[in-house]
Protein backbone atom coordinates (compact mmCIF):
# COMPACT_ATOMS: atom_id res chain seq x y z
CA UNK A 1 0.00 0.00 0.00
CA UNK A 2 1.35 3.44 -0.90
CA UNK A 3 0.65 6.72 0.86
CA UNK A 4 2.03 10.24 0.72
CA UNK A 5 3.85 11.12 3.95
CA UNK A 6 5.16 14.47 5.15
CA UNK A 7 8.54 14.91 6.84
CA UNK A 8 9.49 18.15 8.60
CA UNK A 9 13.10 19.08 7.84
CA UNK A 10 15.50 20.80 10.17
CA UNK A 11 16.80 24.11 8.85
CA UNK A 12 20.44 23.05 8.72
CA UNK A 13 22.97 22.52 5.95
CA UNK A 14 22.90 18.69 5.96
CA UNK A 15 20.73 15.97 7.44
CA UNK A 16 19.78 12.36 6.80
CA UNK A 17 16.23 11.03 6.55
CA UNK A 18 15.19 7.41 7.01
CA UNK A 19 12.40 6.56 4.56
CA UNK A 20 10.68 3.27 3.77
CA UNK A 21 12.61 1.44 1.05
CA UNK A 22 11.51 2.41 -2.45
CA UNK A 23 10.10 5.80 -1.45
CA UNK A 24 9.76 8.43 -4.15
CA UNK A 25 10.54 11.99 -3.04
CA UNK A 26 7.92 14.30 -4.51
CA UNK A 27 8.39 17.91 -3.37
CA UNK A 28 9.22 20.39 -0.63
CA UNK A 29 7.05 23.21 0.66
CA UNK A 30 6.63 25.73 3.47
CA UNK A 31 4.23 24.93 6.28
CA UNK A 32 4.03 27.02 9.47
CA UNK A 33 7.47 28.54 8.78
CA UNK A 34 9.06 25.09 8.47
CA UNK A 35 10.34 23.18 5.46
CA UNK A 36 8.40 19.98 4.79
CA UNK A 37 9.26 17.20 2.35
CA UNK A 38 6.58 15.01 0.77
CA UNK A 39 7.31 11.44 -0.30
CA UNK A 40 5.28 8.60 -1.77
CA UNK A 41 6.06 5.64 0.51
CA UNK A 42 5.30 1.94 0.51
CA UNK A 43 3.73 1.37 3.93
CA UNK A 44 3.95 -2.42 3.54
CA UNK A 45 7.76 -2.57 3.85
CA UNK A 46 9.75 -2.58 7.07
CA UNK A 47 13.04 -1.96 5.23
CA UNK A 48 14.42 1.57 5.26
CA UNK A 49 16.74 3.60 3.08
CA UNK A 50 18.69 6.73 3.90
CA UNK A 51 18.41 9.99 2.03
CA UNK A 52 20.91 12.82 2.40
CA UNK A 53 19.31 16.27 2.36
CA UNK A 54 21.18 19.53 1.75
CA UNK A 55 19.59 22.92 2.43
CA UNK A 56 21.32 26.13 1.36
CA UNK A 57 20.19 29.71 1.63
CA UNK A 58 20.44 32.06 -1.32
CA UNK A 59 23.97 33.46 -1.54
CA UNK A 60 25.47 30.76 0.70
CA UNK A 61 28.18 28.35 -0.52
CA UNK A 62 26.79 25.34 -2.40
CA UNK A 63 29.90 23.52 -3.62
CA UNK A 64 28.59 20.22 -2.23
CA UNK A 65 25.43 19.85 -4.39
CA UNK A 66 26.92 18.36 -7.58
CA UNK A 67 25.92 14.74 -6.83
CA UNK A 68 22.49 15.76 -5.54
CA UNK A 69 19.13 16.28 -7.24
CA UNK A 70 17.51 19.69 -6.85
CA UNK A 71 14.13 19.31 -5.16
CA UNK A 72 12.86 22.86 -4.86
CA UNK A 73 13.07 26.31 -3.31
CA UNK A 74 11.13 27.20 -0.19
CA UNK A 75 10.49 30.71 1.11
CA UNK A 76 10.04 31.26 4.83
CA UNK A 77 8.87 34.25 6.85
CA UNK A 78 7.08 35.91 3.95
CA UNK A 79 10.05 35.52 1.62
CA UNK A 80 12.63 37.00 3.99
CA UNK A 81 14.53 33.69 3.85
CA UNK A 82 14.89 31.53 0.73
CA UNK A 83 16.16 27.96 1.04
CA UNK A 84 17.14 25.59 -1.80
CA UNK A 85 16.74 21.88 -1.09
CA UNK A 86 18.71 19.02 -2.68
CA UNK A 87 18.67 15.25 -2.03
CA UNK A 88 20.39 11.97 -2.86
CA UNK A 89 19.80 8.40 -1.74
CA UNK A 90 22.77 6.99 0.15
Amino acid sequence: MKKIYKYTLQIEDKQTLKLPEGSKILSVAEQNNSIVLYALVNTATENVEHVSILIHGTGHPADDVEDYTFLGTVKLYGGDLMFHVFYKKI
